[in-house]
């Protein structure tokens, strides 16, 4: 996940195809891991980060987890839209 955090970070290189395919398989990894051994009660366990202006923010586990599948889901509509456009099928959400 380390390697994973500075991707977004200035001067990276361009990720081929084998590269974000293996990252997310990394993250639904943990993610997976993490949902195995929750209780009922994990989901809402807060969680905090700091954004770009130093201000705490809080969060529930479970609403993190939904944040990471809308945001897989609006970019796998906007991958299966690019390949529709150059005739290719899209792909199966």
């Amino acid at each position: 996940m380390d390697t994973l955090a500075s991707w977004n970070q200035t001067n990276q290189p361009a990720r081929n195809v084998a590269s974000l395919v293996k990252g997310l398989q990394v993250i639904w990894q943990v993610i997976q891991d993490a949902l195995s051994h929750w209780t009922i009660a994990d989901p809402y366990v807060l969680v905090y980060d700091t954004d770009e202006n130093s201000k705490k923010q809080t969060y529930t586990r479970q609403w993190v987890i939904w944040h990471l599948i809308e945001h897989d889901l609006h970019h796998g509509g906007e991958l299966s839209f690019t390949l529709g456009m150059h005739g290719l099928t899209g792909i199966d959400i």
